[in-house]
């Protein structure tokens, strides 16, 4: 059992190295050494796990892609309960793209998972093909807060972009350490602020406003405490769930090893 403990450990060790490359470096840049190096595991340890680069790569993409499926349940089943009214629903649309963002900052599986997507587009299991199915069922819902404005298309198409730009982001960033620039979460509530018109952060959590205001002031101006404007919507509070590693299949397709 002890044996077993110790083999998950340095399994887990040597993902969490290989996700940091892989999300930095991308496949092809990614190195098998640095990868040993960080884990403080041997080159034999590393192909004990995981014989190739490739399945290395797999097995990192899987768990960011559990880890977010995981995260994303719980907001996709409280998006099927019946509702006295459909108003309000792009909140979840804006909730969902926000979800993404803070994996991105705060998992590097999560991070190396979706830059593997661009490695290797014609994988059709990839990091972005595993959660547009759920953004388009948000859309259609939130169809009643657009209808007159604006179409799905066009709301898929900033969700999906607002989201490869959280990316772009965390890539850029938080590999690094960089503290200038904007974090996945805060590129997130400023092009849907920009967007829709709204203050951003568009989740209302308390942080964002000041605690001393008064009881029962909409912090968008008039209205109930709870509630918040985007433009001309006024959407319920909705807190993100906290996110957890589903019951979920990663895909069944296998990233392939490039010739270089």
């Amino acid at each position: 059992m002890a044996r077993q403990d110790r083999a998950e450990r340095t399994r887990r060790t040597l993902l969490r190295a290989a996700a940091d490359e892989m999300a930095e470096k991308g496949y092809a840049g990614a190195s098998m050494a640095r990868i040993s190096t960080a884990a403080d595991v041997t080159i034999g340890g590393l192909t004990f796990h995981f014989p190739s680069k490739a399945a290395l790569a797999e097995a990192v993409r899987e768990t960011g892609c559990a880890l977010t499926c995981g995260a994303l349940s719980s907001l996709m089943t409280a998006s099927r309960i019946p509702k006295a009214t459909a108003r309000g629903e792009l909140r979840r649309v804006v909730t969902f793209t926000r979800t993404l963002a803070r994996l991105l900052e705060e998992e590097p599986t999560v991070r190396a998972a979706a830059r593997l997507a661009w490695d290797f587009p014609e994988d059709g299991d990839t990091w972005y093909a595993m959660w547009l199915p759920s953004l388009s069922e948000l859309v259609e819902r939130a169809h009643p807060d657009f209808t007159g404005w604006t179409t799905a298309e066009a709301v898929t198409a900033t969700a999906v972009s607002v989201v490869t730009g959280a990316e772009f982001a965390a890539r850029t960033g938080v590999p690094r350490g960089v503290a200038a620039g904007l974090s996945p979460t805060a590129h997130v509530d400023h092009v849907w602020g920009l967007v829709l018109g709204a203050r951003p952060p568009l989740l209302v959590g308390g942080d964002e406003y000041p605690e001393n205001r008064p009881a029962g002031e909409d912090p968008a101006g008039g209205g109930h405490a709870g509630d918040h404007r985007v433009g001309d919507l006024r959407m319920p509070e909705h807190r993100v769930p906290e996110h957890r590693v589903g019951e979920c299949r990663a895909g069944e397709g296998r990233v392939r090893a490039a010739s270089r």
